[in-house]
């Protein structure tokens, strides 16, 4: 029989710079009417219904070019991920009523640690004067729940009695200024004991799996900044499409997983925490598993994407804010590209929560997104006119798409000019989806990049159009005979 091991005391810590996206205007005024062209590779076959979900999720916030962000978090100058990591680790240590030498591990997830070569474990276990062993993990955005998980299976052997876990993400270092992805980019620290509980609290159930699909999401590369040192940036990846493709099915796996391997059923949970690397991730999350929106919280506004710290900041507001009550169910789901996703039921304990955080300055409604009236263009709609008109019709509706979706005019979009003018890779893939689901027909996510303009999509999917009805009709003249027969 397992013993109650969970999360005992709970706290986060961020910068006190915030950044919004008035401060990238002013200092990127050129940025926001650039629009970088990138490569992805063709899409898998994938489910039409799965990739709704996240189409539809995503297109409020297409006109808004920096997709749903309010605020985020950045590091000061004389601030550093150890920094963040030693006042979040002192305070869970000082509201579990622990001192340092009652410690008898540390796992430490800095992802980006902030220097070239070993990770803060070391570092960290120094300052905050530990005698025990300090291990560095990293499982990117899962890393917080894979340190979970570690931390329990090492407490029901007995082989420590607890296990004080940190993690960071120090995103804004890690990404060019004039690449629109820093937009989107926080950073912050969480950390907590795991330590024996009451009866029946703590961990009753974890699903992981690997996420190998989305390999190739992100990109890295070693720079010399401006200071001459060594730096790894991030950029948006050849497979970043992957991401999208496999959101809904990750989460429906590791979720139903989870509560399967504790004995519970989703409608029994009484608290969900995803982590929310993009605005419309919890959406996308609560969708895909058919739960209320109410039974869950989304921080992406007010502190952006923070990796590994987004399942962490997620649980302790909703603790804050009395969402999460002692033995109530919680759920968390977290989702590390080219890692793992994983999922963990919990029986929430009495968690002893930190105390200094930096102010939410936002509330919900300030989200900046725009639910855009979308002009659906059917299949049925484009086959009932004659075939001279189609054309024109195809190139007019998709015109009327982009326009709507980008709050433009129909005048500022030149049907001859290349579809990279106007689609990112989110635009792209949004715009695949929704052409797909209109004509009902499937098309390679390439034909949306290269030099390829509206009116030569257009004539492409009308070819698709006319190739499919051909088979329709064959397969209809080929049933007759049958019967005949």
């Amino acid at each position: 029989m397992n013993r109650p091991i969970g999360i005992r005391s709970l706290s986060i810590c961020f910068p006190e710079v915030i950044r919004t996206p008035e401060d990238s205007l002013h200092n990127f005024p050129d940025l926001i009417t650039r629009v970088n062209s990138r490569k992805t590779r063709v899409s898998k076959s994938i489910s039409t219904a799965d990739m709704d979900i996240w189409s539809q999720e995503v297109a409020p916030y297409l006109s808004d070019p920096f997709r749903g962000n309010v605020e985020r978090r950045v590091l000061g100058l004389q601030e550093s991920p150890l920094t963040l990591e030693y006042r979040a680790a002192h305070e869970a240590l000082q509201t579990a009523e622990m001192a340092a030498k009652d410690v008898e591990l540390m796992i430490v997830a800095s992802l980006y640690p902030g220097q070239i070569g070993p990770s803060n474990a070391c570092y960290l276990a120094e300052q905050l004067g530990l005698c025990c062993p300090a291990w560095n993990l990293e499982s990117t955005c899962s890393s917080a729940l894979i340190a979970l998980q570690n931390a329990d299976a090492l407490l029901q052997t007995a082989t420590y009695k607890n296990v004080l876990v940190v993690v960071s993400h120090l995103g804004s270092q890690t990404v060019d200024e004039e690449d629109t992805l820093s937009w989107s980019m926080g950073d912050g620290a969480g950390a907590f004991v795991v330590d024996t509980l009451k009866p029946n609290q703590g961990i009753l159930g974890t699903k992981i799996v690997p996420t190998t699909a989305t390999s190739g999401a992100y990109s890295y590369e070693l720079i010399t900044n401006s200071q001459g040192q060594p730096q790894i940036f991030t950029r948006t990846g050849e497979n970043a499409i992957s991401l999208a493709e496999t959101a809904v099915d990750f989460v429906r796996v590791c979720c139903e997983g989870a509560v399967a391997a504790a004995g519970v059923g989703l409608e029994q949970i009484d608290f969900f925490a995803f982590n929310t690397p993009t605005a419309w991730y919890t959406n996308v999350c609560t969708r895909a598993l058919g739960i209320d929106g109410e039974r869950t919280i989304n921080l992406y506004p007010h502190y952006a994407n923070i990796g590994p710290v987004s399942a962490i900041a997620n649980l302790y507001h909703a603790a804050k804010l009395g969402k999460i009550r002692e033995n109530d169910l919680v759920l968390v789901y977290t989702n590390g590209a080219a890692a793992t996703a994983a999922a963990t039921v919990m029986r929430w304990g009495d968690v002893k929560l930190g105390y200094s955080t930096t102010p939410i300055k936002v509330t919900l409604s300030d989200e900046n997104i725009q639910h855009s009236a979308i002009t659906n263009f059917s299949r049925e709609k484009l086959l009932a006119v004659p075939p001279e008109a189609r054309q024109q019709l195809l190139e007019k509706s998709m015109q009327q798409w982009l326009a709507t979706t980008m709050e433009v005019s129909l005048t500022d979009l030149n049907p001859q000019a290349r579809l990279t003018s106007y689609l990112d890779s989110l635009m792209a893939l949004t715009f695949k989806s929704r052409v797909e689901t209109d004509l009902a027909i499937r098309v390679p996510i390439n034909q949306f990049f290269g030099e390829n303009n509206i009116v030569q999509l257009a004539e492409l999917l009308l070819s698709h159009l006319a190739l499919v009805n051909l088979t329709s009709l064959s397969n209809e003249v080929e049933e007759r005979e049958i019967l005949s027969l």
